[in-house]
């Protein structure tokens, strides 16, 4: 999944009075003291500086929500104008930041609130607590946009991480089509394993039915730890947690690996180049994202056309969210959501203003026209009874994956705790070690890189 560039704000406003004042609206009369009655106050002119992501349907979005803001605020004779910043990298961003240029309004990742808190960048946002907009959100949801006893972001589009198993391969190994459609059901009772897939993946590999038998986004895919019961954050301590069940996650990499089912270049096939192995038929499985459907149709050739890609989907691919490691456990997901940020230097005065432009940006069928455009889920239960969102059965009847969703934690040094458990997967990939070794380079980094008061080690 890409980066997501900041976006900022700058307020500017004027306020301004012609002489005299008219009382019956009508431009071509005056009062009786001679001031023509079409003569009123100009309007309060709002700017807000907004960092320009044009992703899916992301800068269209925002231009609606402005629109729609502005019919809400000509009662009171307000109108809100957009002043869009060029969207730049995360370096950037500090750096102008502490050149005192900072914006109002930029979407990034969920991950980065901490390190955009540290660095001044942004300024707390309490009152998505009380937005009618999330009132009926996830409880998950909530946890993404709060940090440190704060909110700081207003979640703006989600994923989950289903994984995607070629239909032929699995008609290859002589499955039904009856235990082909129950697969899901069974992944969700905790019937069928983490292991099983392997095994699966393994004999279809070896029957030459594939050529690959797990792709995946990248070797940190934390969907697969989840799977483990490696779980990497504690969250009412809010700190890293690495803990003995990191070594259950590396001995299935280790096994894995020995079996051909994950090769050693893994890591080098990202989602743009499996999207077209995959409608190849050479993938058995592909852990990948909500938006992995989207990037096959446009392999496909089929962008635009819908109906066909949904056909050609339904004989082609069956998906199931990740299997739990365990008999009986419960499968688990995995996404990155984007969040929109409220820059530092806006005051509350302007956050009155900024507030209902973000909840305009997530008014129900601005969700889903993104959701059309990016292959993502839209973030609210009102946006998913769009009939647009009812009509597209991938999306709809992989919507209840949101609710069991797993995210980075906001932690500054998620990221150095991560490098250390990606180490430990490379060494397995590449110079053969054994599960223990991993486990043993994936803490030494950690003790050495993660200062002590923000993680737990237990032995």
């Amino acid at each position: 999944m890409k980066k997501f560039a900041g976006v900022a704000l700058t307020m500017v406003m004027g306020l301004g009075v012609l002489a005299g004042c008219g009382s019956n609206g009508n431009s071509a009369s005056t009062t009786s003291e001679g001031a023509s009655a079409s003569d009123k106050p100009e309007a309060k002119v709002v700017t807000i500086s907004v960092r320009e992501n044009t992703w899916g349907a992301r800068k269209d979005n925002f231009l609606e929500a402005e629109k729609r803001l502005n019919e809400e605020l000509a009662p009171d004779n307000v109108q809100v104008k957009l002043d869009w910043w060029p969207g730049i990298d995360d370096d950037e961003l500090v750096l102008q930041a502490q050149a005192g240029k900072v914006a109002d309004i930029f979407i990034n990742s969920s991950v980065d609130i901490g390190w955009e808190r540290d660095a001044g960048l942004i300024r707390d946002i309490d009152w998505v607590k009380d937005s009618k907009v999330f009132k009926n959100v996830p409880a998950s949801y909530t946890n993404i946009m709060s940090y440190d006893g704060h909110y700081y972001g207003a979640i703006q589009d989600m994923d989950a991480s289903p994984v995607f198993i070629s239909r032929k391969a699995l008609e290859g190994l002589g499955w039904t089509k009856e235990q082909i459609d129950g697969l899901r059901a069974r992944v969700d009772s905790g019937d069928f394993t983490f292991h099983d897939l392997v095994n699966l993946a393994d004999e279809a590999k070896k029957k030459s039915l594939v050529k690959i038998g797990f792709a995946v986004e990248d070797t940190r895919f934390e969907g697969w730890n989840y799977a483990f019961d490696f779980n990497n954050y504690d969250a009412e301590q809010n700190k890293l947690e690495l803990t003995q069940k990191a070594k259950d996650v590396y001995a299935f990499w280790a096994d894995a690996k020995k079996r051909g089912v994950i090769a050693e270049n893994i890591g080098d096939v990202d989602t743009d180049m499996a999207a077209p192995m995959f409608v190849k038929g050479e993938i058995f499985a592909e852990f990948a994202r909500t938006e992995f459907y989207q990037m096959m149709r446009e392999a496909n050739g089929m962008k635009d056309k819908v109906d066909e890609y949904n056909n050609w989907f339904n004989d082609n691919v069956v998906w199931i969210p990740v299997p739990s490691a365990q008999k009986g456990g419960k499968p688990v997901s995995y996404s990155n959501p984007a969040m929109i940020f409220v820059g530092a230097k806006v005051d509350d005065e302007k956050m009155t203003y900024v507030q209902r432009l973000i909840e305009h940006v997530l008014d129900p069928d601005l969700q889903i026209n993104h959701t059309i455009a990016s292959g993502k889920l839209p973030v609210t239960p009102e946006a998913q009874e769009d009939p647009r969102f009812k009509e597209m059965s991938f999306y709809k009847d992989h919507a209840y994956l949101v609710e069991f969703t797993k995210t980075r934690p906001a932690l500054p040094d998620y990221a150095t705790f991560t490098k250390g458990y990606t180490m430990g997967v490379e060494a397995i990939l590449t110079k053969g070690k054994s599960a223990e070794e991993a486990f043993d380079i994936f803490e030494k980094e950690v003790k050495q890189n993660v200062p002590a008061d923000r993680v737990e080690i237990q032995k």
